[in-house]
């Protein structure tokens, strides 16, 4: 995942608090239900500050490693030409979908990942 932000130059966080950002800050989108929209963050406004430090990309990861502890999030948002600054209400740190096994279920994966065995007879060809 952060080898796609670095390449693409955006910020997910769609998992934590529900944004991804271009790397100005422009809000590119605002995941329904999550902590920013519930906010009133949507897409088109920048963050121009996290916890009153300028935006950039690093900050705002940081601010979100912060939540993980009860850290604040605030972020100070221009949209148009007013400025409003938004508590986050969000704990949970950054967060990144992940596989987890249902080991009540059956392992159909390893059956299809595993190498089979080649079939020991070929046919002969001719020289």
């Amino acid at each position: 995942m952060r080898s796609i932000e670095e390449i693409r130059k955006f910020v997910n966080a769609e998992d934590s608090v529900g944004l991804i950002l271009n790397a100005d800050g422009t809000v590119l989108d605002a995941i329904f239900g999550m902590p920013a929209f519930n906010a009133g963050i949507g897409p088109g406004m920048k963050i121009i500050a996290v916890n009153g430090r300028r935006f950039s990309p690093t900050v705002f990861k940081d601010a979100l490693k912060a939540t993980k502890s009860g850290g604040a999030f605030e972020l100070l948002v221009e949209n148009v030409e007013y400025y409003k600054t938004f508590k986050l209400e969000y704990q949970g740190g950054e967060q990144h979908p992940h596989l987890v096994r249902d080991t009540s279920k059956p392992d159909t994966l390893s059956d299809t990942i595993r190498p089979h065995a080649k079939s020991a007879t070929r046919s002969a060809t001719s020289n």
